[in-house]
């Protein structure tokens, strides 16, 4: 096969944002839908509900109108499962089922205090077994959904209007590759326009960073700011199709930034705090897989449930697909040309699934796309915006780190 320029993949290929301007006939039949019925379920309590699935697991986050006073029980099938508390007033529970059959269909049902029903049962199936061959699978994968809407974002009634379009296509499995949340606090262009704006501090107010974030006026600031931002866009609209959600800049709580005053990322203590407390609360972290070491970074912490890991994942449909999923900021370093975005013993694991034959189809995801650059500082390439608005080479890429590419082109290399 002829090589192929890079720039020239570029300029043919088309990125999916839900944030960006969208094409007018896609909004025009959003607006028509949105005039459909969206479901007779009846969601009862439940303000947003979120599974992920393997073959063998499920795990669901879950939010109710109102804080309960005593722990919901989730049935399943003939089974009851206890939650766990997402949040520290009973506002968001999370669920989370073993043993399970591979390839079939369970239903699920909700209980409060004294058997009171919170929803309408629903319909939730695990993927088939690592040794099944299925004949199709459909993939939904979108970037960028979060946005307030007080900073103007594309408003949340038709991010939902345009999932429950892409819905309609029946996909097997949903990815959301980073940005569920933008509120910048420290970077020099970004918080300005987010969450240091006097119109956004005045809405949710500021964070103390030298507080615990979960269990005192952080945990309002938190919600305030995040939880329009996730779940009026997915609703109960997902409960039946198994997300799978990523983590970018902005999911910590900036943009990927760099001047002489701060360098945004490796992401703070605090930024680790809001990120890990963002995903406990609203979206499931990825399930365990046989072939993903249980020690990998941020993978098995003990404030989880157990073996789920919060930054590297796997979607295995069968022996028909595996998709590894990996949060490239998290680990990330500047060390110059032995810099990295990801830690080097998840380069191991990804370097020995590229080499694994079990598997028909083998996808990366990173959540900074390789053959993907705005010329910003935290990307792969060294390429930077130039005085003419076209990208460059030719100039410094300050605060950027060649490591970063070493490590692309090593994955590059990975056999298959």
């Amino acid at each position: 096969m002829a090589a192929i320029d890079r720039r020239e993949f570029l300029r043919s290929s088309v990125g999916t944002s839900l944030s960006a301007m969208m094409p007018a006939e896609v909004l025009a039949q959003a607006a028509a839908d949105s005039t459909k019925p969206v479901s007779n379920w009846d969601s009862g309590a439940v303000r947003h509900l979120l599974p992920t699935v393997s073959d063998s697991r499920i795990l669901i986050k879950v939010s109710f109108d109102a804080p309960l006073a005593a722990a919901p029980t989730l049935q399943v099938g003939g089974t009851s499962v206890n939650p766990r508390m997402g949040d520290t007033r009973g506002e968001h529970w999370h669920f989370y089922v073993t043993d399970l059959q591979p390839g079939r269909p369970y239903l699920l049902s909700l209980f409060g205090e004294r058997g009171r029903v919170l929803c309408e049962p629903w319909e939730l199936a695990t993927f088939p077994a690592p040794d099944a061959m299925p004949e199709k699978f459909r993939l939904l994968i979108y970037t960028c959904a979060g946005g307030h809407e007080i900073h103007q974002f594309l408003p949340t009634a038709t991010r939902n209007r345009l999932l429950r379009r892409a819905l309609s296509f029946g996909p097997n499995a949903v990815v959301a590759n980073g940005d569920q949340v933008y509120w910048d606090l420290l970077a020099p262009v970004g918080s300005r326009l987010l969450g240091m704006h006097p119109d956004a501090v005045k809405l949710a107010g500021t964070f103390d960073r030298s507080a615990i974030v979960l269990g005192g006026d952080n945990e309002s600031v938190l919600k305030r700011v995040a939880g329009p931002q996730i779940m009026p866009v997915y609703g109960t609209d997902f409960r039946s199709t198994p997300m799978f959600f990523m983590q970018d800049d902005h999911d910590y709580f900036d943009n990927d930034e760099a001047t002489d005053e701060i360098v945004t990322f490796p992401p703070s203590w605090f930024m680790l705090q809001l990120a890990r407390a963002t995903q406990g609360i609203y979206y499931p972290e990825y399930l365990p897989d046989v072939t993903r070491p249980l020690g990998l970074p941020w993978s098995s912490a003990g404030d989880r449930v157990w073996g789920v890991s919060e930054s590297f994942g796997t979607l295995r449909y069968g022996r028909l697909l595996e998709i590894l999923l990996y949060d490239v900021r998290r680990t990330q370093t500047l060390a110059g040309p032995s810099a990295v975005y990801v830690d080097p013993e998840v380069e191991k694991w990804l370097k020995a699934r590229s080499a694994a034959s079990e598997v028909t189809h083998l996808v990366h995801v990173p959540s900074n796309p390789p053959g993907w650059t705005a010329g910003k500082w935290g990307e792969w390439y060294p390429d930077v915006l130039g005085s003419d608005g076209r990208l460059t080479v030719k100039e410094p890429k300050p605060y950027w780190q060649s490591g970063w590419l070493k490590q692309h082109d090593r994955r590059r290399r990975f056999p298959r």
